[in-house]
């Protein structure tokens, strides 16, 4: 998962032949399962595309059938935790950075049955609608220099923790217990913080910036934060009132914008009006952002600032 994105020429093909088969083979206790997960994560890099089946991976291997890839995945005894582990030892052995930015996010894969684990009706962001699909949450590792997805977990839907005979069939531990996406991203978060992984900043949407354990969780660790919150998210203004972040907005005195990019897009900078504003505490402040073309169209995020030289009151 991180060869394709720290390397961005040909050097990746020598790293995954070195450096990282060295690192996860002694997961694999036999051969048979070492060599097919070597040539499964070799064909997931080689076929072009965002869908790629077994049939596609197998044949990309040089397999006459699918069974290989399929045997992996489903039968092969492995231990996918001590992969991911050993997956974040190669990332920060390239990518380590004290400045860093963990991003909590989710992604959605489209199904039409109902076998695949953790399959529902559910929202689904690719779409923007409730769809028949998988979520996953994921946080990625994001530097100046390259980025890559770093941890995930599969969300399992209250339905699925409810049905005991569907969980057995998808082969679901027996210990598995509900958690909602705002829970999975905090123990991905806690586990970074415990195991020293460097990095500033967490970064995340609505979904997340509503979560004030999370916001806790960073505050904690003496990690900065930048969440997304729904309009009637209420903060403290200096002077002790509480107000509704869509109550600030309107406040803002048409000079305090500041037109900034989000960065490049398609189509060039995709530049905002911003405008930040100061709540009671010291090291929290309420980031708005507003479309030029369109001022009614507002995005507000709930920020903490606990890196020094980052702090408006400090420049």
């Amino acid at each position: 998962m991180a060869v394709s994105v720290i390397v961005e020429d040909s050097a990746w093909l020598r790293k995954l032949n070195g450096e990282l088969r060295a690192l996860i083979a002694p997961v694999f206790a036999q051969a048979r399962s070492r060599f097919a997960a070597f040539a499964y994560v070799a064909a997931l890099l080689a076929v072009p595309g965002d869908r790629k089946s077994c049939w596609q991976l197998g044949e990309q291997a040089g397999h006459a059938t699918p069974r290989r890839m399929q045997a992996l995945l489903a039968e092969y005894s492995w231990d996918w935790r001590a992969v991911l582990e050993r997956l974040q030892w190669f990332i920060l052995a390239h990518l380590a950075d004290p400045e860093a930015i963990l991003v909590l996010d989710e992604t959605a894969e489209l199904k039409k049955g109902t076998m695949s684990v953790g399959v529902a009706r559910q929202h689904a962001g690719i779409t923007g609608q409730i769809e028949n699909c998988q979520t996953v949450v994921f946080l990625a590792y994001v530097t100046a220099r390259a980025h890559t997805l770093f941890s995930f977990r599969l969300y399992l839907p209250r339905q699925w923790c409810a049905d005991t005979a569907r969980r057995e069939r998808a082969q679901v531990p027996g210990s598995t217990v509900f958690a909602t996406k705002t829970e999975q991203g905090t123990e991905m978060v806690t586990a970074a913080v415990a195991a020293d992984v460097p990095f500033a900043w967490l970064a995340g949407d609505e979904v997340y910036g509503r979560s004030s354990k999370l916001r806790k969780a960073c505050e904690d660790a003496g990690k900065g934060y930048v969440f997304g919150v729904p309009v009637s998210f209420q903060v403290t203004t200096p002077g002790g009132r509480r107000a509704t972040a869509a109550a600030l907005a309107r406040l803002v005195p048409a000079r305090c914008w500041e037109t900034r990019s989000c960065g490049r897009g398609c189509k060039g900078h995709r530049d905002y009006q911003w405008a930040l504003v100061a709540t009671s505490s010291s090291r929290h402040w309420l980031l708005i952002r507003r479309k030029i073309s369109d001022p009614a169209d507002l995005a507000f995020f709930y920020c903490q600032c606990a890196v020094r030289r980052w702090c408006p009151e400090w420049r």
